[in-house]
Parts: C-alpha cells; sequence; structure tokens
C-alpha cells in the first residue's frame, strides 16, 4: 500500500437495542471491531457503542442504505471508552430492568 493511503474513515456503531449508526474516525483512533467507543448522542450528552463494521465494509453498507458518504449528518467519534464508561454503562444497563419490572406491576394492578 501507499504511504499516504487513507483507509474509509467511517465506522458503524451499534447500540443497545439492535439500533446501528454510522460515525466518522476523525481523530483515525485505532479502532477494532468490538471496541467500545462513546460518541455523541441527539440533543445533548452521549452514548456509549460497540464498533461493528470499519474500513471498506462501512463503505458498501452504507452504499446499501443509501447513506451518503460525505452527508454532515454523520457525527464523529468522541473518543475510545474508558473502563469507568462501560461500568456506568452496565448500572444503567441493570437499572433498567428493575424499572421495567416495577412500571408492569404498576399496571397490572
Amino acid at each position: 500500500m501507499p504511504s499516504d493511503f487513507r483507509g474509509f474513515d467511517c465506522v458503524e456503531i451499534r447500540f443497545k437495542g439492535g439500533r446501528k449508526e454510522f460515525f466518522r474516525n476523525d481523530q483515525r483512533l485505532p479502532l477494532v471491531t468490538g471496541d467500545a467507543v462513546v460518541v455523541e448522542a441527539p440533543g445533548s450528552g452521549w452514548h456509549l457503542g460497540h464498533v461493528s463494521l470499519k474500513g471498506e465494509l462501512v463503505r458498501l453498507q452504507m452504499r446499501k442504505k443509501k447513506v451518503p458518504t460525505d452527508s454532515r449528518d454523520i457525527k464523529p467519534i468522541l473518543r475510545v471508552a474508558t473502563p469507568d464508561d462501560e461500568e456506568r454503562w452496565l448500572a444503567v444497563r441493570d437499572l433498567e430492568n428493575g424499572t421495567m419490572f416495577r412500571a408492569r406491576a404498576v399496571v397490572d394492578e
């Protein structure tokens, strides 16, 4: 490969619930499939997701889903998730089950 070769900079990120979105790896982070990353959430805040595809496979997925590669709607990846981020994410996810069961109990009453 030429020394000035730059791979495709978009990455497909998978979130809980099976939702997937495309994000731009502007910082050229050395990502591997399965890595946890922090991305900007719609509105304000952030989301933690996992890399599901990278490289030229993402270009093919974007073409298949009719997402233009130069779209301004593709947000950047903020950073690789820290162990603290992952712990917080797991704690919030565990709270969701308890809340769901309490809500169902209230509905059943």
